[in-house]
């Protein structure tokens, strides 16, 4: 089998715990590679997928990678790692139990980082014993109110008996041949490394998806942010030795003279390491998913992904006014926000096409706990100015002096009433017209001159201060 001449794809596997993902990757793999079919000693312990799992099988010209990360919510953050590489979802079911709330957060991942392409399995067919027209209708209804729409394609299996596998396999092929992917093969080779181990007699091994550029034996690579380098003395797809890769191939590379302990999952290989720059400020442009409740508040704690690394950090949303950036907070009814990330440590981005994923992990697993997604659109060495509205509260003194209406309450002097002049008010009040007295009085105008201000009135100064970005 010449497998450089397969087209790649990439299929990522979501489901609810116990939902039967992995024993459907099971059924459909041809190729068993890092972590696959639960090979963690924990998962087979525990009976749970923890880690990325990677197999493989042919269809037709493509060589289909499934992608099987965990659906257990304690683990979400390893199955958000796997969407940067993915090309299509492939999102599994238990039919008797219907969508469940990782069901919604997996959706949610999917859909915010761009991936249009979505496939529905329902499994455990050999347990179901309703009428399963009726259940792909109900499922049909289900996903007619997110975006994949109502013509999502659906097969029901049963992964215990293999029942349902060839029409599933020709769903995939279908939706496969409709995939417009893209592949950069030009460029900078960069490859987000998500296993790494030793091999007696052969040496350092890791294992990652080609995101951009072509791969050759005897190049030098660089890993990062640790800044090790080596060179590629073997290349692998799926266990078989090739001369050279591109974007899109799964590959196994064997670098020789890396320090292998200093290697984590989120580090990069890359053969250009001015395509990134470590940094804990970045600035974002959010897209908010409608389905997460919570409000969004200036300084809220949230867990990044950025490609397979997930990170904590404090989120600023703002709205520019005159330049300038005003804090605020957001609800899910605002869609689309620009805001600030500062991070607790220094953190490896590519410079170009860089998105994250943002959760709330520290929310109940029973809610919805992904917000959306983040474009990178510029890294700083230092915050940023921001600004915010200090509300000043007078109250009316005298509403009928002959000067005019007399405000107390805003200044404490004359010089610090002098600075106020000029100021606008909230209405009813225009602005601040003169100073009055020795004690920091103030005259104020009136939106509506006609109707008289009463004694004790409240009069709001908003004024905009600046102050820089602290980690809280």
């Amino acid at each position: 089998m010449d497998i450089e001449k397969k087209i790649p794809i990439h299929i990522g596997l979501f489901g609810h715990i116990d939902s039967g993902k992995t024993a459907i990757a099971e059924v459909l793999s041809q190729i068993i590679s890092t972590a696959g079919i639960d090979a963690h000693p924990q998962s087979k312990e525990r009976g749970i997928t923890i880690d990325l799992g990677f197999t493989s099988f042919l269809l037709d010209k493509y060589l289909v990678t499934l992608v099987d990360g965990p659906g257990h919510a304690d683990l979400i953050k390893i199955s958000a790692s796997s969407v940067e590489i993915i090309d299509c979802g492939l999102i599994v079911i238990d039919i008797n139990k219907g969508p469940q709330v990782q069901t919604g957060e997996h959706l949610v991942m999917v859909e915010s980082l761009k991936i249009d392409n979505l496939i529905v399995v329902l499994n455990k067919i050999d347990l179901f014993t309703g009428n399963i027209e009726e259940k792909i209708k109900i499922t049909r209804e289900f996903f007619g109110s997110t975006p994949f729409g109502y013509g999502v394609p659906i097969f029901a299996v049963s992964a215990k008996n293999k029942i349902g596998f060839e029409e599933l396999k020709e769903g995939i092929l279908k939706t496969i041949e409709s995939l417009k992917v893209e592949r950069n093969i030009k460029g900078d080779v960069i490859i987000p490394v998500d296993h790494h181990f030793p091999i007696k007699g052969i040496g350092a091994i890791l294992t990652g998806t080609i995101l951009n550029g072509s791969l050759n034996i005897n190049q030098n690579l660089e890993i990062l942010p640790i800044k090790t380098s080596g060179r590629v003395k073997n290349i692998q797809i799926f266990h078989q030795n090739v001369e050279s890769a591109k974007a899109g191939d799964r590959v196994g590379i064997n670098i020789k003279g890396i320090d292998l302990k200093k290697v984590f999952r989120g580090c990069y290989a890359t053969s250009n390491p001015n395509a990134f720059e470590n940094s804990n400020i970045i600035e974002v442009k959010v897209n908010n998913n409608t389905l997460f409740k919570p409000k969004t508040s200036f300084g809220t704690q949230m867990h990044i992904t950025i490609g397979m690394f997930t990170t904590t950090g404090n989120i600023y949303p703002y709205y520019e006014l005159d330049g300038k950036r005003i804090q605020t907070t957001v609800s899910n009814k605002d869609r689309g926000f620009k805001a600030i990330i500062l991070f607790k440590e220094k953190v490896l981005f590519r410079k170009k096409n860089m998105f994250m994923l943002l959760s709330r992990l520290d929310l109940p697993p029973t809610t919805l706990r992904i917000l959306g997604s983040a474009e990178l659109l510029k890294i700083y060495n230092k915050p940023p100015i921001f600004y915010k509205y200090k509300t000043k509260k007078g109250s009316i003194k005298n509403p009928d002096h002959p000067e005019g209406i007399i405000c107390t309450g805003l200044a404490q002097s004359v010089a610090g009433a002098k600075k106020l002049i000029g100021k606008i008010l909230e209405p009813p009040f225009t602005k601040i017209l003169n100073t009055f007295g020795t004690k920091g009085a103030v005259i104020v105008g009136s939106k509506d001159p006609k109707k008289l201000a009463q004694r004790g009135d409240p009069v709001l100064l908003k004024e905009l201060r600046n102050f820089h970005l602290k980690n809280i």
